[in-house]
Formats: C-alpha cells, structure tokens, sequence
C-alpha cells in the first residue's frame, strides 16, 4: 500500500491527503506539485498520515516533486495576484456591485487560473458579469470564491482581543464548532464584546478548555440548585468548575462546600477552624475597646504634662504690646479670671462719678 501523505497549500491551511506512490523519501516540508480543482497547485508536505486516521476514500496521486523552476515561477504570479486584485475592485465598482468585499486573489503556480476570494452578508449575489469581465481583463481562467466571516478574519490577519495575533492566522488549520454552552460552562460573562471576536462570531479560544471543564464539571450542582450539605440545606450561588466547589447560602451565610461533601450532612475532612491573622505590629490578640485602668502616679504624670495654652500679649495703638492686667481677687482670697463685661464697667464708673460731684 502506497504511503498517503498530508499536504498544505498555505502554512496554516487545511490538510488534504494525496497518494505518494512513486515517490519516495518525502519529508515534512517538501514541496510537491498535484493536480486540484483549481489547477496545479504547489503543496507542502505536513507529515504521513497514519492508517488509523484513513477514512477509506481514494486519493490523488502526487505528480512530481517541485523544481527551483517551479517555485521561481510560483514566486513571479504571486506578485501578480495584487494587481489581479485591483483591477477586480475596479470592476466591481464600475459595475455597480454593492455588498461583496474581495479580500484575496490567488494565482496557480503556473498562472493557468486565479481565484478571487470575497465575502459578502447578503444570500445571493450575482457575480457573473464580473468574472466575465475579469477574464477579458485578466486573459486567464477565474473563479470566485465565497467565504465565511472566518476565513475572511484569516485573510486579514491582525490582533486578537487577547493583544497576540489571531489564532486563526497563526496555527489554526480548521475552525471547530463554538456554541454559547462552552462559554455559560466555563462561567465567563455572555456578554457579546466578551465571547465574540473580530469576525462577529463566538471566539475559538472557548473550545481550547472545553473538555477540561467539562470533566471537572461532573458531581457538581447547577447555579440555584437547592442541595444538602454539612452546614445545612441551602441554594447554590456559585459553581467554581476547576476548583471542585460551589458556594452555598445557608440561611443567608456563605459556605463553601466541596464535591465530595454535597449532599451529606457531615464532613468527609472536617475543615480546619479559622484562625484570624493579626499584622506583625499587633499583639497576638486584638486590642479591647475600653482602655486598660491606670494608677494614681499615672494620672498625676499625665496631668503635668499637659501645657497650658499660651495667652496671646494685647497690642496697643502704638503697635506696641501691653502686658495684661492681673486678675483681681475676691475677698476670699480666690482670683477669678473672668472678664467684666464692658456695659458693666461703664455702669459702675457712672455711679463713682456722680458720687465725687463730677457731672453725668
């Protein structure tokens, strides 16, 4: 049985098996002409392909291994392929053809056929005038081809959302199927900026961990699931997937509960208690509310060190400072510090002055 070998026509695109009979001592990354529908084509050798992943359908043959004439001439039509391109935009416009993008234009290595690569929303669009056209244009055979808006992503090429190059571009050779559930599964957040890339459609990267998630899924409980657990019954709040556990509200506390222990009413491994851990410039224990009592000596010390406030000198018309007058005592023997009011003053010199004679 001849060995079947997997080509690539791009460095990330799709693997297609071919028959290698004939030839022999083929290595990954040789290049070799086939036969497509397209034409010739040149391919890349990606690897032999194992009898276990044979789907039993016959494949074709391999024509012959590429010469250095081959991939110069391959190298000439591929800096054709921009011009191609223009010329078809500048015909699409001319025409009036609204809604198709055309992204690509490719060559055969021999120049024997272009393919124009476009991408449009609406269901149907007619493209026949445009290829008639192009190949008066183009003087060689030319075929439109529609894509999807991931392969159109592709083409483009750029940055993801995640600030790396797109993963399609970079090492994808086919999209997988991406549904909503690998998202909820993995409780990332349904909005659409969050899941959705720049093709519009849900991101690849979510079927990466999908059958991981899914396995470390089993055992445990839906968000909202009323289950039993060592702490008492309550309603599941949280899922954490990868960590084996869900959060549960006990009559309105939190508990964390592990896969092992749902539905049982107590511990497979009994939790350790909970220690509070107090910084390093604190006491083992914390500090209480109402300060410690202190000694007669203590307050006294306290008392004395307290400083009285310093009383502000009084300024004259001058500018000058004037020393203030010293409180006068009572008959007691105690001076008061009080402040007479100025109405009371003036009350009292009018009395002194009609006393002595002198007028009011």
């Amino acid at each position: 049985m001849a060995p079947i070998i997997a080509l690539q026509f791009h460095p990330t695109g799709r693997r297609y098996h071919f028959d290698a009979q004939g030839i022999a001592d083929l290595q990954p990354g040789d290049r070799v002409v086939v036969k497509t529908t397209r034409g010739r084509q040149l391919g890349i050798v990606a690897g032999y392909v194992p009898k276990e992943k044979l789907d039993g359908r016959a494949s074709k043959p391999i024509e012959r291994r590429a010469t250095p004439r081959d991939l110069v001439l391959q190298r000439q039509w591929q800096a054709k392929a921009l011009g191609a391109l223009i010329s078809c935009r500048e015909l699409a416009e001319k025409l009036g053809i609204k809604g198709a993008k055309f992204v690509k234009a490719e060559y055969s290595f021999d120049g024997s056929q272009v393919t124009i690569l476009y991408s449009t929303e609406k269901k149907r669009t007619d493209l026949n005038i445009l290829g008639r056209e192009l190949r008066r244009a183009l003087r060689t055979q030319v075929e439109l081809y529609q894509i999807g808006p991931r392969d159109f992503a592709k083409v483009l090429d750029g940055l993801g959302t995640c600030g790396e190059q797109r993963c399609c571009t970079r090492f994808l050779t086919r999209f997988s199927s991406v549904s909503i559930r690998m998202a909820k599964l993995q409780n990332i957040s349904l909005t659409p900026s969050e899941i959705t890339g720049a093709c519009g459609r849900l991101r690849c990267c979510l079927a990466y961990e999908n059958d991981q998630y899914a396995e470390a899924a089993k055992g445990l409980p839906k968000r909202g699931k009323e289950v039993v657990t060592p702490y008492g019954s309550g309603r599941v709040i949280e899922v954490r997937t990868l960590a084996g556990s869900i959060i549960v509200d006990v009559g309105g506390v939190r508990h964390e509960v592990q896969k092992e222990d749902i539905g049982k009413e107590e511990f497979t491994n009994p939790p350790a208690e909970e220690k509070k851990a107090w910084p390093d410039w604190l006491s083992d224990e914390p500090v209480s509310e109402s300060p410690p009592p202190q000694s007669d000596e203590e307050k006294t010390k306290r008392s004395r060190s307290r400083r009285r406030p310093r009383r502000r000198p009084q300024r004259t018309a001058e500018g000058g400072t004037a020393q203030r007058p010293a409180a006068k005592s009572k008959p007691g023997g105690t001076s008061t510090g009080r402040k007479r009011s100025s109405r009371r003053r003036s009350k009292r010199g009018g009395a002194q002055g009609q006393q002595d004679g002198s007028p009011g």
